[in-house]
């Protein structure tokens, strides 16, 4: 009996032994995970930074979710809506044996070479479909999808190129839009100019005269305000003057428009009683009309009679930032205002805040005051990316807040006192929307792909798991960094680890500065594409450190405050025993090229290779080529980043600041990225001087007009090359690829012609 016993575990032992080898055989087969792979992913949220949105129609009886993936097959982004029953839901919840989710009862597919397709859609108020702008190859247009026919019909003309717009029926919605005709016969006069045997430059920027065909660099003609009111098409216009508003809230009684206008004359007190977020913000009022502040106000749509509505300028006038646009009470009787100051009563400064206007009564109240810096030290902010009355009730309001890189959300109630009170928050890490008992949502995180989720009070199911193919591929590991900055303050970035990873061995690491997110899967590391590569990189076996610092932007202390982040941060996993000091790379993109330059001419890490795309870098001749364009905002931006204009005198700080006058104190691999021939100007300067100077500079053009990658191809020319480029320089390792033959001969001549240690030495 004995023995059998002893049989009996032997025989347990070796099929567990066999269960367990046939696991981690599965394990072992998984793929990698590849830029591919991130391409082909079905997402919630939008490559651009949006979250990802649930909206119930106003009846409850459906709702509808938006995704989009590319195709690299097809090279095309698809963007779908995806309309669900909510009843077929709730059946599903209440029978737990039922193995099969619900198919969605409508699905809207788009596809284009670049997207997002279906941008800004809502709900119709009487529920039977969705209004959206609906993005072509010619430009946008407003469209509906009709729920009950299945159909999709354009709401405006196709002449129109829609920019902005409320809706609430078919019969009822506004909207601003500028003539395609008039745009295109600008861009005719211009081509037919550049034919001529004289030029007149005068008034243009550089890049106008250099690329006259290309249409982004001519100033747009201004976009005016269109209205439909029971079903009669009509422009708006103040005192006959044609109307260029912000962005636009019809009432629910269709009569009245809550937006922005521009304000005349900016009176002279209002400098000093609306400050900026910072005293350092080139963002701020100022008197006369050179630079016009704006003003929320309401127009009688059928008288067309403007009301000022807080007399007072909009936050973002003062560099107060934030998203949301106005929204009102389910009675037409009070209006929300996401980010304005309101008149001064003492006539002391304050800060903007998030306000209610009772319409009724003619009273303003602030529902939650918005936080500024505190000291030249403390960059902490609080930005508020959209506020609503909840469920229409014009006592009830909800603030969604973005802070310490996640997403919070906070209930006020409406007192006896006339005071807002706070009642409910939420660090929910995931958006929701519910209707009586029900509740979708996407349920994500740095380390959870989405699902499409639906829980009552008793249960909570999975609707739709967009993407089944990660079962087989290995993801690696992405967690959440805590860190202390110079100060001693902890702060919070993302960590991007490979699927294998040992601890007590030391790993290469690739420092992404731009955005974090804790709450959101995103498997390129930052809220936007372009260039980043997380998940990507750690698959080859590189670490990732992701975002995480916050700090004063358009300030002298901008490149600084962000460098000391990210080497406070790296140097703190160095000491942990995780990166290797001799084996760190950065990528920086659009604005944290400046963060990456100011890093390789000043800061103290030993940088391995480098890569930027796209961006700010605060250099004499992205200063120069941008005069007249933009209205000088970039010139503007870079007085007050590097401390002064670059003329003069002041020329001397330019030298001591500006990284393009410290080329020569750059000794890694730099891979200089262009976004089309705009860019490739924009871009120029630190690939040239570093190409004079015998120093390993590389220097590509990406086919295409888009700043935030979306099209498939050039995305994974981007991204894939951000993943070569740092095991190249990294790791010694090459894609066995044959078409990528020319490109690793390129960098190897690269490395053979370092007079010294490429990466090499402090800077």
């Amino acid at each position: 009996m004995k023995s059998k016993t002893i049989w009996f575990h032997i025989i347990v032992l070796v099929s567990l032994s066999e269960i367990a080898s046939q696991i981690a055989s599965a394990q072992q087969t998984k793929k990698p995970f590849t830029v591919a792979d991130e391409i082909g992913l079905t997402l919630f949220d939008d490559p651009s930074g949006g979250r990802a949105t649930v909206l119930f129609s106003p009846d409850g009886n459906y709702f509808a979710v938006w995704t989009e993936r590319g195709s690299l097959d097809l090279n095309r982004v698809e963007d779908s809506l995806r309309f669900y029953d909510s009843q077929d839901v709730k059946n599903f919840l209440e029978h737990p044996d039922a193995s099969q989710p619900p198919s969605p009862a409508w699905v809207v597919d788009r596809s284009e070479k670049e997207g997002p397709i279906i941008n800004d859609w809502r709900w119709l108020a009487d529920s039977s479909g969705v209004a959206f702008i609906g993005h072509t190859n010619e430009g946008n247009q407003l469209v509906l999808a009709d729920l009950r026919k299945k159909t999709i019909e354009p709401l405006t003309s196709t002449t129109d190129e829609v920019d902005t717009f409320d809706v609430r029926d078919r019969d009822h919605y506004v909207y601003t839009a500028f003539d395609r005709v008039e745009r295109d016969t600008l861009q005719q006069k211009t081509r037919a100019e550049a034919q001529a045997a004289v030029i007149v430059g005068t008034e243009h920027s550089l890049k106008q005269l250099l690329i006259p065909e290309d249409g982004r660099l001519l100033p747009s003609p201004a976009s005016y305000l269109w209205a439909v009111i029971s079903g009669r098409r009509f422009e708006v216009k103040q005192n006959g003057v044609p109307v260029v508003p912000g962005d636009l809230a019809l009432s629910p009684d269709g009569s009245s428009l809550v937006t922005t206008l521009p304000v005349r004359e900016v009176p002279s007190p209002w400098e000093t009683l609306y400050p900026p977020a910072s005293n350092s913000s080139t963002h701020r009022i100022r008197p006369g009309h050179d630079e016009p502040a704006h003003q929320y106000v309401r127009i009688d749509l059928r008288t067309g009679s403007v009301q000022s509505l807080t007399d007072a300028p909009t936050g973002l006038d003062a560099g107060w930032w934030g998203d949301g646009r106005p929204s009102w009470s389910s009675d037409s009787r009070a209006v929300l205002l996401p980010n304005t100051f309101l008149t001064s009563k003492d006539h002391k400064p304050s800060n903007p805040c998030v306000a209610v206007v009772d319409l009724t009564s003619d009273t303003r109240t602030c529902v939650e005051m918005l936080k500024r810096q505190t000291d030249e030290k403390d960059y902490y902010l609080v930005l508020v990316t959209g506020a609503v009355f909840a469920g229409g009730n014009k006592e009830c309001v909800i603030v969604s807040t973005y802070q310490n890189s996640s997403f919070h959300t906070v209930e006020y109630h409406f007192t006896s006192d006339s005071t807002w009170q706070f009642a409910v928050e939420s660090k929910s890490d995931f958006v929701a929307d519910k209707y009586q008992d029900l509740e979708v949502m996407v349920k994500e995180g740095l380390d959870e792909p989405p699902l499409l989720i639906a829980h009552d009070n008793q249960r909570s199911r999975v609707i739709w798991d967009p993407n089944p193919q990660l079962k087989n591929i290995e993801l690696g590991h992405a967690s959440v960094y805590v860190w202390k900055d110079k100060e001693g303050r902890s702060r919070k970035s993302g960590l991007y680890k490979p699927a294998n990873y040992k601890t007590g061995r030391r790993y290469p690491l690739v420092i992404q500065p731009y955005s974090f997110r804790e709450s959101e899967f995103r498997p390129s590391g930052a809220a936007f594409t372009t260039a980043s590569a997380a998940r990507a990189l750690a698959a080859v076996g590189i670490i990732v450190l992701q975002g995480g610092q916050n700090c004063p932007i358009g300030t002298h202390d901008e490149g600084p405050c962000n460098v000391a982040g990210y080497e406070a941060a790296t140097n703190q996993l160095i000491s942990d025993g995780v990166v290797d000091p001799d084996k760190i790379g950065i990528i920086g993109f659009s604005r944290s090229c400046f963060w990456v330059m100011e890093g390789l001419t000043t800061g103290s890490l030993r940088i391995k290779a480098a890569s930027i795309t796209d961006g700010f870098m605060a250099t004499y001749v992205q200063y120069i080529t941008t005069i007249d364009e933009y209205k000088n905002a970039i010139p503007r931006q870079f007085d007050s980043m590097i401390g002064a204009s670059p003329f003069g005198d002041n020329l001397q700080l330019w030298l001591k600041r500006s990284p393009a006058f410290n080329l020569d104190k750059i000794t890694a691999p730099l891979l200089v990225v262009a976004e089309g021939r705009n860019s490739l100007l924009f871009m120029w300067e630190p690939y040239a001087g570093l190409r004079y100077l015998h120093r390993p500079v590389d220097l590509i053009m990406l086919n295409t007009d888009e700043h935030v990658l979306t099209n498939p191809t050039v995305r994974l020319a981007s991204q894939g090359g951000s993943v070569d480029w740092f095991r190249f320089w990294l790791k010694d390792e090459q894609d066995s690829d044959p078409a990528k033959v020319e490109e690793y001969a390129r960098w190897r001549k690269l490395r053979q012609s370092c007079a010294t240690d490429c990466g090499a030495g402090s800077y």
